[in-house]
């Protein structure tokens, strides 16, 4: 009898999966979601001074406002993603237990 149509066989791939790959594809990922982050950010105190300048008839006051503000919220955000990233394990147990006795 002839072999099984299904059986495995060791995979050939250009796309081998190696630790410096998958690092790489974690470093990919934290830049999109910075970038994302910040995008969503400025795009969304876009739209919200859109049409709040167009109901309040301000000229493009209130759109410039909140695209600055936009600008300064979504820095913040990935300003605090960076830090979580960059935190050692267990340091935040820590400074919540400086913070609380004191």
């Amino acid at each position: 009898m002839s072999e099984a149509p299904f059986i495995k066989r060791p995979r050939r791939s250009i796309f081998k999966r190696t630790s410096r790959n998958s690092r790489l594809l974690e470093d990919l990922a934290i830049v999109t979601q910075l970038g994302l982050t910040m995008a969503g950010s400025i795009g969304l105190c876009m739209w919200v001074g859109y049409k709040l300048d167009g109901w309040l008839e301000a000229r493009g006051m209130v759109l410039t406002l909140f695209i600055l503000l936009g600008i300064f919220g979504g820095g913040w955000t990935v300003y605090r993603q960076i830090q979580d990233l960059y935190k050692k394990p267990g340091t935040e147990k820590r400074s919540r237990e400086k913070t609380e006795k004191g």
